[in-house]
């Protein structure tokens, strides 16, 4: 039996009886407890020392990190910037430690996300309706972290009266504004004044090949397109931030239905590369979609002022196919540009309202109530590249 304890009640003083063989064990196995405890603790302080210590030894101090980007010239340079050779930061060998910190500070990353690498640009009338736009979204700009722009007619002109609450107002990052005209010959003119109703226009006698559409007299849309171009030209001219911002554009139209994903930023733009979707060639190159650099965006661009460029025998040799299409191939070719196919995963499309200078849209799209599809080619291909819808 456990020894007791016994009270002292007039003294309100405690005595402890002698202590038995149980428990002295206890208190020996409670001190080599403690001792353990303890060893274990000082065991984990020299350990963390240690950690720190070697991580301590492997840090750069400000200045030399800067030293090191120097060495291998991997800092990369803004948008629009060229990076140096490091042939070209010899001098900076030389800039004392000051210099060096001052650099690494402008290294350190930025706390705004990085902006967005691509820009798709829908030229002309807002066309398609919600649907085809929805798959824009999805299927183009989200997928590519692409930014989106709009180069268009005056939203309450005849082209774009049926859409004054368009989403694509609200998801575009841009949103640049051409007049339009009775006479595309009008618009023409502010390329190099009107002399080239003397010296070209009499020339391009076939007046339903498309390729001066929208100049009185002449039947299709090509004088349109291809001034739309000059017009985003000059406005890509005129915002050089919004040039060098981008890596790669996308030059479209907004009646594009996108039935599967529309991967472009995967596509090799290296050599003077332009890709455009295979089918509706026409005697050239189509003209509904394309992908650049921004190396050579403003060359693709370049159409008319290319084309009025050229005088008498050439000129009528550039226009003997006569269709927009065979003049793209034309300046392209002309400029080193290589043209490379892409399987289609889109097609032209219409609303039942929508307008058009050249073909109506019929037949429905399967699965997409509401929607005409615009030509039949288009969508056979795309049927074959995408899953049915």
């Amino acid at each position: 039996m456990l020894p007791e304890f016994k009270s002292n009640s007039a003294n309100h003083h405690h005595t402890r009886a002698p202590f038995s063989a149980l428990s002295k064990r206890r208190t020996t196995v409670k001190f080599v407890a403690s001792v353990l405890l303890l060893w274990s603790g000082w065991q984990l302080i020299c350990s963390q020392n240690r950690m720190l210590k070697d991580i301590a030894s492997n840090l750069q101090t400000p200045s030399e990190f800067a030293a090191e980007e120097r060495r291998d010239g991997s800092i990369d340079s803004p948008a629009g910037e060229t990076s140096r050779n490091p042939a070209d930061n010899s001098h900076a060998a030389d800039s004392d430690t000051s210099q060096a910190d001052a650099s690494h500070a402008n290294l350190l990353p930025s706390a705004q996300p990085p902006s967005n690498s691509s820009l798709v640009i829908i030229m002309g009338n807002l066309r398609g309706g919600e649907q085809a736009w929805e798959s824009l979204y999805k299927k183009v700009l989200d997928v590519n972290s692409a930014d989106l722009a709009l180069i268009i007619g005056p939203t309450n002109s005849t082209s774009n009266y049926l859409y004054p609450n368009s989403s694509l107002y609200t998801r575009a990052k841009y949103i640049w504004n051409f007049r339009e005209y009775n006479d595309w010959a009008d618009a023409i003119d502010l390329i190099n004044g009107t002399l080239w109703r003397e010296t070209h226009l009499p020339y391009f006698t076939r007046k339903r090949t498309g390729l001066l559409g929208g100049v009185k007299g002449h039947l299709g849309s090509g004088a349109i397109i291809f001034m739309i171009r000059w017009f985003l030209s000059q406005q890509l001219l005129d915002n050089p931030d919004v040039l060098n911002q981008y890596e790669t554009f996308v030059i479209t139209r907004a009646d594009h239905y996108y039935q599967c994903q529309h991967e472009y930023t995967t596509l090799d733009l290296s050599n003077n590369t332009v890709w455009i979707p295979q089918g509706e060639a026409y005697g050239g190159v189509t003209d509904r979609h394309l992908i650049v650099s921004r190396a050579n965006i403003l060359d693709t661009l370049d159409i008319f002022p290319t084309l009025f460029q050229q005088r008498d025998e050439q000129l009528q040799d550039w226009i003997a196919v006569g269709t927009p299409e065979s003049i793209l191939r034309r300046v392209w070719t002309s400029k080193g540009l290589n043209v490379r196919r892409m399987r289609r995963v889109m097609f032209t499309c219409a609303t039942p309202l929508d307008t058009s200078r050249w073909k109506r849209a019929k037949g429905e799209v399967p699965g997409v109530p509401g929607l005409l599809k615009k030509y039949e080619s288009e969508y056979d291909l795309t049927q074959q590249n995408c899953p049915t819808l």
